[in-house]
């Protein structure tokens, strides 16, 4: 029997002797021309990576009939950490099952992380693909969730696929309180509204968006750090040393003049550098708590 694990490639899935369960692999690799083919390969790696995961988190009898992959990078993100930081913090692989849309939280090489949030399909109220290059969720309650870097034959298949489905539960009661995006337990992948410190149901531990916050206004990278964002902390922590360096250690050593007179910095000059240390580490720490707020981070097993 072969499945994705075992497979050469997606070609291999679309025969009689496949696994089939709990795939849709003849929607999934739809591949006629040499686009098609080469988006069905790359999905055919990602779903390797993510299958694992994706088989502990599905319901009984759920399936899978579609998989791209986007960033969800707001423009504030992306303008205050930098584009490409923003927009690997906030990859996803959205996968839409047969009872709704999951937004796993991938890396760079489509690996799994710990964020799962979920939209059920009676929240959302339009799926297009904008000129902009977006593939654009409106969702009932007037949020708007803007994917990135989504193929584009992946954006028109999209709005597609759920035209019938978004117009079906576009009468149907909102599912958890009228919350469109929920937030699932990295543990037991238990929907748990707001951020506690534990999960309810599994009692698994969650790392706090204020903790995070704190750090990162003790020193930039430190919350990131503790997130489990090591590359972006790492950068962080080196742009804001260099911070330091300019603003505090070389005015206390003293600065020549062309004289060769050491020059120390007056009291507005080191006023002025305090402010920009201040707003420096202000910012790190309103952009940690952003994203620390994006999911629930799991704390020790």
């Amino acid at each position: 029997m072969i499945n994705l694990q075992n497979a050469r490639g997606y070609e291999d899935l679309l025969g009689a002797d496949a696994e089939s369960a709990p795939y849709e692999f003849a929607l999934l690799f739809q591949a006629d021309g040499w686009l098609a083919r080469r988006r069905a390969k790359n999905r055919f790696r990602m779903l390797r990576a993510i299958d694992p995961k994706l088989r502990r988190m599905l319901r009984n009898d759920e399936r899978i009939y579609f998989v791209t992959s986007g960033t969800t990078a707001s423009a504030a993100e992306q303008f205050f950490v930098g584009a490409a930081v923003a927009q690997a913090l906030n990859r996803r692989a959205l996968v839409f099952t047969t009872e709704r849309v999951l937004l796993l939280q991938i890396d760079s090489r489509k690996r799994p992380r710990e964020l799962v949030p979920q939209i059920s399909y009676t929240s959302i109220a339009e799926v297009k693909s904008t000129w902009s290059g977006y593939c654009r969720l409106k969702l009932r309650n007037n949020e708007k969730l803007n994917f990135i870097g989504v193929p584009k034959a992946d954006r028109k298949n999209l709005a597609a696929l759920l035209a019938d489905v978004v117009k079906q539960g576009s009468t149907a009661p909102l599912s958890g309180g009228g919350q469109a995006l929920e937030h699932l337990c990295p543990h037991c992948f238990a929907v748990v509204p707001g951020h506690p410190e534990q999960c309810p149901t599994c009692r698994g531990g969650f790392k706090l968006a204020r903790t995070a916050m704190l750090r990162s206004f003790l020193f930039p990278g430190l919350g990131d750090l503790y997130l489990g964002h090591r590359t972006v902390a790492v950068l962080e922590m080196i742009g804001a040393a260099f911070a330091w360096f300019g603003l505090v250690v070389l005015p206390l050593a003293g600065v020549p003049d062309a004289d060769g007179n050491v020059v120390k910095m007056d009291a507005a000059s080191w006023t002025t550098a305090m402010v920009m240390l201040a707003i420096i580490h202000g910012i790190d720490a309103a952009m940690t708590h952003r994203f620390a707020l994006k999911g629930h981070h799991p704390a020790g097993r």
